[in-house]
């Protein structure tokens, strides 16, 4: 069986300190042993002097030390809300557009990512990806069968990752080419 997305099952939890004092963060992941990232407005902490990192099986610890007022922040971890219609997948003729929305919500504004399988999406001239604040979404004209796959929208703030899927299903139109040979005699 395919291991299940991480995520976190017992968040971050409010914390207050003064300046120059130290402070640590703990959360608890649903799988042992991972390798997770801390975050901060959407930017990986480097581990420093400062800046501490501690796993102990599914629990992990971002210790502050020396806090400035720069390290204040309100964090809640990323969520996506797809469209009802797009839970049990979304099915389509070849040739048409199709669109895949998301709300996504978190503090601070979650970073957003739209994959196909494992490829990253990235805009050309048929795909078109919108994302602002609470929301994003991916648009691909004149799909094709190739287009068929499990699409995945990931959103990543300093409090967590949040991941949807939507199977994707293009209908091929299939096309009888007849030749007509017409004979003149003269």
């Amino acid at each position: 069986p395919a291991e299940e997305d991480l995520r976190i099952v017992v968040p971050l939890e409010d914390v207050e300190t003064q300046e120059k004092k130290s402070i640590s963060f703990s959360c608890k992941v649903n799988r042992p042993n991972v390798t997770v990232k801390w975050m901060k407005a959407g930017q990986e902490i480097v581990l420093s002097k400062r800046f501490a990192y501690r796993v102990d099986k599914d629990k992990h610890t971002l210790t502050i030390k020396d806090c400035t007022l720069a390290d204040e922040g309100e964090y809640t971890p990323p969520e996506i809300q797809l469209d009802a219609k797009l839970l049990a997948g979304l099915t389509a003729k070849a040739g048409t557009k199709i669109e895949l929305p998301a709300d996504i919500t978190g503090k601070p504004e979650p970073k957003v990512k739209w994959s196909k399988a494992d490829l990253i999406l990235k805009e050309d001239d048929r795909i078109a990806i919108d994302t602002k604040p609470g929301h994003s979404s991916v648009s691909i004209a004149k799909t094709t069968r190739d287009d068929t796959a499990t699409y995945i929208v990931e959103a990543v703030n300093s409090s967590g990752r949040a991941t949807a899927t939507v199977d994707v299903n293009i209908l091929g139109n299939t096309f009888i080419f007849i030749s007509q040979y017409i004979f003149t005699h003269f």
